[in-house]
């Protein structure tokens, strides 16, 4: 657990350096939803609350969920990348 605590910490902090290089920030929450559509039960709730914040432009509280969703479902590369890209461009959009 620790190691995977780790392991997205710093993969969020790579994702966060590369998004706030990048001139496009906008977040593609239907790009995010295609990728997960296979998800359900918690997993699916922590995504559509992280969603649904990022639509009503509130990144801080789009975090929590996003991350979770990171701890709680096995994910495969093009999901994790799109997940950390997503949580990237959150908090850069959330820091004053």
């Amino acid at each position: 657990m620790k190691k995977r605590l780790i392991l997205l910490v710093t993969m969020t902090g790579l994702a966060w350096l590369a998004a706030s290089g990048c001139s496009n920030k906008n977040i593609d929450t239907a790009k995010v939803r295609e990728a997960f559509q296979s998800l359900s039960g918690d997993a699916r709730q922590y995504l559509d609350q992280g969603l649904k914040a990022i639509d009503e432009s509130n990144y801080v509280a789009a975090v929590r969920p996003l991350k979770k969703l990171g701890f709680t479902v096995k994910l495969d590369k093009n999901q994790r990348l799109i997940l950390e890209d997503t949580i990237a461009k959150a908090e850069a959009k959330a820091a004053p």
